[in-house]
């Protein structure tokens, strides 16, 4: 028995089949457009490619930083075995291995160079500028260090000696003074007769001392000469760095880095160890004026 409204019911079920497949096709219509393009799929392999490089070169880079780390530390130990190490033989093959690490950094900072001109991707990059500029002015600082070691080796002073001549010294003038005053106080005649002997042997004792507080003078003035250079110096080195440093900087830091150099410099001027020294710090002075724009004052560099 059939019902009633068949046909009704009929024409509907065929409209929603209809607006079905409709609805079907919109999609399938759409997913088949868009994945037979090719374009889409080399995109994505051009993105699985850049980030395979990228993982290239930051694996190479931080290799290489390990690498210069590992020689950092090595020569930091050496460092401080030579701080307490006395015998000469042991001193000159730690100096060879602390020589042969700085040239271990000097081949890996050269591969390091050459491996940033391959890099493709400026954040990898300029990271390893940033490394390598970090390990020049490593290299500058130690070749400072390097020369002050072996100018203190060559003159043979002991600067860590300075405290024990000052109290040396100070215990010589004491005893000076002290037969000094026995010689004043001596009677008349004991001094111009028989004991004419004894008051030589004092006046022996008073040339000698005086000879040793002449030359325990003449050392301690060299140390303090010694330790004011040397002080100098490293000021002059850690100033002479903040201004290479300014270098890579931006504006504003790159101002700021400057002042930072030039106050150092400054500092130095107020007790100079030496004229070439004087000058030195005076011409550095008047280059990061030049490159801040400005002039010397009237009463000199403040």
């Amino acid at each position: 028995m059939k019902p009633l409204n068949h046909t009704e019911r009929t024409t509907r079920l065929w409209k929603f089949t209809l607006f079905y497949l409709l609805a079907l096709a919109l999609p399938l219509v759409a997913a088949y457009f868009l994945f037979s393009d090719g374009s889409i799929a080399e995109e994505n392999k051009k993105l699985r490619d850049e980030l395979e490089r990228t993982r290239t070169e930051q694996h190479k880079l931080l290799t290489q930083l390990d690498t210069l780390t590992g020689h950092l530390q090595r020569i930091e130990l050496t460092d401080r075995q030579l701080r307490s190490e006395s015998n000469d033989l042991v001193v000159g093959e730690l100096n060879k291995r602390s020589q042969d690490y700085l040239n271990a950094i000097a081949v890996t900072l050269s591969e390091l160079r050459r491996d940033s001109t391959q890099m493709q991707f400026p954040t990898n990059k300029r990271l390893a500028h940033n490394v390598l500029r970090d390990f020049d002015l490593f290299r500058s600082n130690r070749n400072t260090v390097d020369f002050l070691r072996q100018s203190l080796d060559k003159k043979g002073i002991d600067v860590s000696g300075k405290e024990q001549l000052a109290a040396e010294l100070a215990q010589t003038k004491q005893l000076l003074a002290t037969y000094q005053a026995a010689a004043a106080n001596r009677p008349a005649q004991v001094m111009m007769g028989g004991g004419g002997g004894g008051s030589g042997g004092s006046n022996g004792s008073g040339s000698g001392s005086s000879a040793r507080t002449a030359d325990l003078q003449r050392r301690l003035q060299e140390s303090n000469e010694q330790v004011s250079l040397l002080t100098d110096q490293v000021s002059f080195a850690n100033a002479d760095c903040l201004r290479l440093r300014a270098s890579g900087m931006g504006k504003e830091q790159r101002k700021e880095m400057l002042e930072q150099a030039r106050k150092g410099f400054v500092a130095i001027l107020q007790n100079p160890s030496s004229e070439a020294m004087k000058g030195s710090v005076e011409k550095m002075i008047d280059s990061i004026d030049k490159e801040l724009g400005r002039k010397r004052g009237l009463f000199g560099y403040k």
